[in-house]
């Protein structure tokens, strides 16, 4: 009887599963920010090697992409700590954890065209 107890007084917004979807999320917004903006495509044509451009191009992408998806993780990871340990309200708490997905997504679009802006005169074509 205590387990069914516990199980209905756990809180959805302190499920480790929605939490690592949080993150995970993120990650993904934060790559889909970076890919369309032309990021990725900056930094792998900074990066000179004496290879072939066919070989080192997509290898050096995948990297940056799996970089960039664990950096989102943990600056999401970071935000939720900082939302738990506020002195909010447990409501108000769990409110600002419901709405991150809507935030991150709502974030990608401007901050594209704000990188685009300020990138496009680097990108060699």
């Amino acid at each position: 009887m205590s387990e069914n107890n516990k199980l209905s007084n756990s809180r959805w917004d302190k499920s480790p599963r929605f939490r690592i979807f949080i993150h995970l999320l993120a990650g993904f917004c934060f790559l889909a920010t970076v890919d369309n903006s032309g990021l990725t495509k900056l930094i792998a044509q900074s990066l000179n090697f004496t290879q072939s451009e066919e070989i080192t191009s997509p290898i050096i992408s995948m990297m940056i992409s799996a970089i960039i998806i664990v950096a989102g993780y943990f600056v999401s990871l970071k935000i939720t700590s900082i939302v738990d340990q506020s002195s909010l309200k447990a409501d108000y708490k769990s409110w600002i954890i419901f709405s991150l997905p809507i935030a991150y997504f709502s974030v990608v679009f401007p901050l594209v065209f704000a990188i685009q802006s300020l990138i496009n005169p680097f990108i060699i074509k």
